[in-house]
């Protein structure tokens, strides 16, 4: 088990490590809805593809954030995943909608939802929609009309930002800045992991981010994008979480407590937030 002593060690490298690696964020489209989730979600729902499964899925990861904060969390998280979908491939009303057996689904008697399944639903678009000319204009579409159908079921619609693959890190600025227009257009949060990787990588290089597939999210990828998660949607600084992660894939503590810490600097400098 780790002890309070190493834990406060590698908490403090990792910051002083941060302190001294400082840069500006890649991004020069500024995000428009920048505010606090106005309470504690109960329930999610975070649509994707395999960027999100990987690892057991990130779910997995921000689920382990929850268990071990002070006090403990207790939301809820489906993850709905196509692999190598975009959020066109998604019929999301359908998702929003209550189905039989669904513990999720709270109806009365006609069968009609009492209150939304979902307090919050993330969208995470194909790795390429936001760089690819022949992809932008469908990210854009169906971000917008997702965001409105998540609005009319009464749930509130957040957009999950990915990364660049580790051989074209100069993509990242194309990346950023097309998510978060598409956001604003959409009036709807960005959860800026993308960001967050790139800080990572920056900061320390030696950190594998990356399968080897030069795509897909590591280990260490994977619970960068749930201490994001953890960090965007709760408000907490996720470093004093004694969590590093599982699925037969722990972290070192001082790998963990990095990129904690990573997450945490990442979010405050992109919403504002003192």
């Amino acid at each position: 088990m780790r002890s309070i002593k190493s834990a406060a060690l590698a908490a403090l490298l990792a910051g002083a490590f941060l302190m001294n690696g400082a840069q500006a964020l890649d991004n020069t489209v500024k995000p428009e809805f920048t505010d606090r989730l106005e309470k504690v979600p109960e329930v999610a729902l975070l649509i994707g593809n395999s960027y999100s499964f990987y690892n057991c899925g990130v779910h997995t990861y921000l689920r382990g954030m929850m268990r071990a904060s002070t006090p403990k969390l207790g939301m809820k998280t489906r993850l709905l995943t196509i692999s190598s979908g975009s959020l066109s491939f998604h019929d999301i009303d359908f998702y929003l909608k209550p189905h039989e057996q669904d513990p999720y689904a709270d109806v009365n008697d006609k069968g009609e939802l009492k209150h939304p399944m979902f307090d919050i639903v993330l969208l995470q678009e194909n790795s390429a929609g936001a760089t690819s000319a022949k992809r932008l204009p469908f990210f854009e579409k169906y971000a917008v009309a997702q965001a409105d159908a998540v609005r009319k079921a009464g749930s509130t619609p957040l957009l999950v930002m990915t990364w660049p693959r580790k051989d074209k890190p100069a993509d990242i600025e194309k990346l950023a800045d097309n998510t978060i227009r598409i956001g604003n257009k959409a009036q709807m949060r960005v959860i800026p992991v993308g960001l967050a990787f790139m800080e990572a990588i920056k900061a320390k290089p030696d950190l594998e981010m990356y399968q080897p597939d030069k795509s897909h999210p590591s280990a260490a990828g994977s619970y960068l994008y749930g201490a994001v998660l953890y960090a965007s949607l709760f408000g907490k600084n996720p470093a004093p979480v004694n969590y590093l992660g599982e699925c037969e894939k722990p972290l070192s503590e001082e790998t963990a407590a990095f990129l904690r810490d990573i997450a945490w600097k990442t979010v405050t400098e992109f919403y504002g937030w003192k």
